[in-house]
């Protein structure tokens, strides 16, 4: 573990440009997971960054919806007796998430997942419909989107909604697609410091020459650095216990923390919350004299 953050190190050292957040802030901050190839750990990544998020700062509002059509988000907040009012889709068709909005396990408030949310792609038109959503909606703290490996419209409004978006590299199909994700910063105007690439289930096993690209990682990192894309610190490894918690007898999911915590998967989640937290920054108001932010 300690030679993958050394090298992680190496390669962001000297070059990270600063943070940029969008104009006209939200209260809430804004993080999106975002990349057009499936299986490398969006969905991982998003729903168990919202927990550790919640852990390191028990005060912060923290909400998380996905523009995708699966469930996990369900499995792992849902509270048996808490309902929505309307659907996600009846929600962002309104233009406001807050008669959709549940509070969940470990204290996370989140917006079920619907089914019908892809015939949106049909209707929208504007991709800064997820900004306004947001602003309307009105929610503090910190916002998670977990998106669809697509870069359609709904994916687009997460993109422009974001005051930082990650975007997961397993390999170099995911690598290429994230070429896609800053290419639609560009075409938007927006800074490509306001995303960064996070390695994601990244395996080891995968050997080439020797030299620096001896493996995965080496390869991985060498076309990072040559593409100029900015970089985490963090990352998260491929783990079978992982793995297990979204899969029992409950049809539950299991947050990192708290069904391995203690386990390399559960430090690396939390090294990656406190990166996030830093490359932020600390929220303003109420909410960051609540979290402990200032004194």
């Amino acid at each position: 573990m300690s030679r993958i953050y050394d090298m992680l190190k190496q390669a962001d050292a000297g070059r990270r440009a600063p943070f940029e957040p969008p104009p006209g802030k939200l209260a809430a901050r804004v993080v999106s997971v975002v990349n057009n190839k499936g299986g490398i750990g969006k969905s991982t990544i998003a729903n168990n960054l919202a927990v550790y998020l919640r852990a390191l700062h028990e005060d912060l509002p923290i909400l998380i919806l996905s523009l995708d059509d699966q469930s996990l988000v369900e499995r792992m907040f849902h509270v048996d007796g808490q309902s929505p009012r309307e659907s996600l889709t009846a929600a962002l068709r309104r233009g406001t998430l807050e008669r959709a909005i549940c509070l969940g396990q470990y204290g996370i408030h989140y917006v079920p997942t619907c089914r019908r949310v892809s015939a949106l792609k049909q209707e929208i038109g504007d991709p800064q419909f997820m900004r306004q959503t947001l602003a309307h909606t009105g929610r503090s703290g910190v916002v998670v989107l977990d998106t669809k490996s697509d870069l359609e419209i709904l994916t687009q409004g997460a993109l422009l909604a974001s005051d930082l978006v990650l975007v997961p590299v397993s390999d170099h199909a995911s690598l290429q697609e994230a070429e896609r994700v800053f290419g639609l910063l560009d075409q938007h105007g927006v800074p490509r410091e306001r995303a960064r690439v996070v390695l994601s289930l990244i395996d080891l096993r995968v050997k080439y020459r020797e030299g620096e690209q001896r493996d995965l990682l080496g390869l991985l990192l060498s076309e990072i650095r040559r593409r100029g894309y900015p970089l985490l610190q963090s990352y998260v490894s491929r783990s079978p216990k992982v793995e297990s918690l979204y899969s029992n007898p409950e049809g539950r999911a299991i947050s990192v923390l708290h069904g391995a915590k203690g386990s390399p998967a559960s430090d690396q989640f939390y090294h990656l919350a406190r990166e996030v937290f830093a490359v932020l920054g600390p929220p303003t108001g109420t909410d960051a004299e609540a979290a402990g932010f200032v004194s």
